[in-house]
């Protein structure tokens, strides 16, 4: 009974003891988050590159500080139309070489695909650090369209704002200097361009940038216009006009070589308003040159004699009424150009040639004839491909043999056909040149990028 009433003693002693230690002991400490809700709110998922493209993986990223990747957990809510979410990577951010392993953080790393080019907002992501919920926004982004799929574009800017690109007629006054710039986007390199102007007009290649030039080419991708040259232009005649047209080959992002197109505009010429001079019959768009008129070039082609002149066109001559392949004319034509400073002009066509061409033309028309009523079909469909061959090629042969060409003489060459027009230009002597029109006792000259009229007794046509 004793034992009986010690242990119960004992029981009730080491119970109580056991109600104090717990009504005593101190409350457990929680660990803290890593990281703070403020802290993440001031985050932001940024572009991982520059420009975003269509059709490419576009990453965003951000990192996180001294929070391992094991405690991050994100989930990605609903994205726009044509936005496709692609991947989620989360990886050891290290802010330093010098961090210690308690500074290293996490970098989230997400990968979106863009169907179409314009501005996006993505949804903000849901994110969990240990029990801190938070969200973290996207930057807003424009994608722009993938280079490496699209065409080289050409656009033209005016330096004079009075002008505007988007409508397509500019109207201008006769001997105004109208200075403006042609870009390309979506190119890497300008393989070649040319231009050709209109009549009545001066034409001046200001500046080439460095897209031209194949040692500065790159890959750089700029969603700007890259500008390939400028130009000053004057119209110095009025009436109506086609904007100078070039012929562009540009290189895109994705390797391919592209013929590309400028926008066409109409240009309307109106009277320039000239200043009165007291001098007697000044010159009619004298105005039009912004160079006084002793300001010429120093370097002056070597003198030409008449008999010299006389004797390349006898050469002239001798070569357009000969065969090219048989006669060594246009050698021999070529070689007195040479020697009197010239640069050699193309090949003339031959009047030989082009009878010989009409007559293979006749021969093969009627051989078909002929055939088609053997009912030798097979030679007849045979001889009338020929036919048809020589047919196009004597069209074509007969356009270039039919074109005025002649030898000048030398001496200015004027904007409009008078006597008092002050000279724009000039032509080395014994040039060959192509007669475009006649007025009175005037020709309208053509010499590669060089028009003008001359007095018709400054040239000697080529028969």
């Amino acid at each position: 009974m004793e034992k009986s009433t010690a242990g119960i003693r004992k029981f009730g002693v080491g119970l109580l003891a056991a109600l104090l230690l717990e009504l005593f002991a101190p409350a457990p400490v929680q660990k803290a988050s890593a990281v703070s809700w403020a802290y993440l709110q001031t985050l932001k998922f940024r572009k991982a590159d520059k420009y975003f493209f269509t059709n490419m993986d576009c990453s965003f990223s951000v990192n996180i500080e001294t929070v391992s990747p094991d405690k991050v957990a994100v989930s990605v809510n609903d994205v726009p139309e044509h936005v496709s979410f692609v991947s989620m990577k989360k990886e050891t951010y290290i802010p330093s070489a010098t961090a210690s392993s308690d500074q290293y953080g996490t970098t989230i790393i997400l990968a979106f695909r863009f169907d179409k080019p314009g501005s996006y907002q993505i949804r903000a992501l849901d994110l969990r650090v240990d029990q801190t919920y938070s969200r973290i926004a996207f930057e807003p982004v424009y994608v722009y369209e993938n280079p490496r799929s699209v065409k080289p574009q050409a656009s033209i800017s005016f330096s004079d704002p009075a002008y505007s690109t988007s409508s397509k007629k500019i109207t201008v006054q006769a001997g105004k200097h109208l200075e403006f710039t042609l870009s390309v986007k979506y190119a890497i390199q300008i393989e070649s361009f040319a231009w050709s102007i209109p009549q009545d007009s001066l034409f001046t290649e200001v500046k080439r940038y460095e897209i031209t030039q194949s040692e500065n080419a790159g890959n750089d991708f700029s969603p700007d216009a890259v500008p390939v040259a400028t130009f000053d232009w004057q119209p110095l005649k009025e009436g109506d006009y086609e904007f100078p047209s070039f012929d562009i080959i540009a290189t895109s992002f994705g390797g391919i070589k592209h013929n590309v197109s400028v926008p066409e505009y109409k240009v309307h010429v109106e009277p320039g308003v000239v200043e009165q001079s007291s001098a007697p019959e000044s010159a009619l768009y004298a105005y039009a040159f912004a160079e006084p008129a002793e300001k010429e070039s120093e370097e002056k082609s070597a003198v030409v004699t008449t008999a010299e002149l006389e004797n390349l066109l006898e050469l002239h001559q001798k070569e357009r009424h000969s065969f090219p392949v048989i006669s060594k004319a246009a050698k021999e034509r070529r070689q007195a150009e040479i020697n009197l400073g010239l640069s050699p002009s193309s090949w003339a066509a031959s009047v030989p040639l082009l009878i010989l061409l009409w007559a293979l033309t006749a021969i093969t028309m009627a051989a078909t004839i002929l055939l088609f009523v053997l009912k030798k079909i097979p030679w007849a469909a045979t001889i009338l491909a020929t036919g048809v061959f020589f047919l196009v090629t004597s069209i074509f042969y007969a356009h270039s043999a039919s074109l005025s060409t002649a030898i000048f003489k030398g001496g200015g060459i004027s904007t409009i056909p008078e006597e008092s027009c002050t000279p724009g230009g000039s032509v080395p002597t014994g040039t060959t040149v192509q007669i475009v029109r006649k007025a009175g006792g005037w020709l309208y000259i053509k010499s590669n990028d060089t028009y003008g009229w001359v007095p018709e007794s400054s040239v000697m046509l080529i028969k």
